[in-house]
Formats: structure tokens, sequence, C-alpha cells
């Protein structure tokens, strides 16, 4: 469809018609560039969703001690930042 929009539209004089049809090749944008947008949503969230994973299972075999100062230093960090 935008391709026939693209190729069907004359702006020699707005008439109804011709502002339909630019109607319809700005909606079509809108779409590709929305469903653009939400592509590379998507792909940002697998990368950080693979990066949770790791992180996961790096603190799954992370001593107590290690995650007890870890957790202090981490709270000392946002208090630091209120």
């Amino acid at each position: 469809m935008s391709e026939q929009a693209h190729s069907a539209v004359t702006i020699s004089e707005p008439t109804p018609e011709v502002v339909a049809q630019l109607l319809d090749v700005v909606a079509t944008h809108s779409v590709d560039h929305a469903l653009s947008d939400i592509e590379q949503m998507i792909a940002r969230l697998r990368a950080d969703a693979e990066e949770a994973a790791e992180a996961r299972e790096v603190l799954r075999n992370t001593p107590a001690d290690v995650l007890r100062e870890a957790l202090r230093l981490r709270a000392a960090r946002i208090e630091t930042a209120r």
C-alpha cells in the first residue's frame, strides 16, 4: 500500500482525493516508523534480559560474605544519592 500511495499522489491541487492520499502516505510512514522503533526496543530488551541472566548466574555463585558487603555498599550508595 505504501508504494501505491506514494506513486498515486499528485500535489497539483489540494482536492479532497489528493488530501486523502497524502493522509494515507503520512499514516503509512508513521506506522513504519513506529514498527521500527518497536523492533529496536525489543532488541534492547532482549540484550538487557541476557545481561540480567548472566548477572543472576554470577550472583548465584558469589559467596555470602561478598554478597553482604556488596549489599551494604549498594545501600550506602543509594543513601548518598538522596
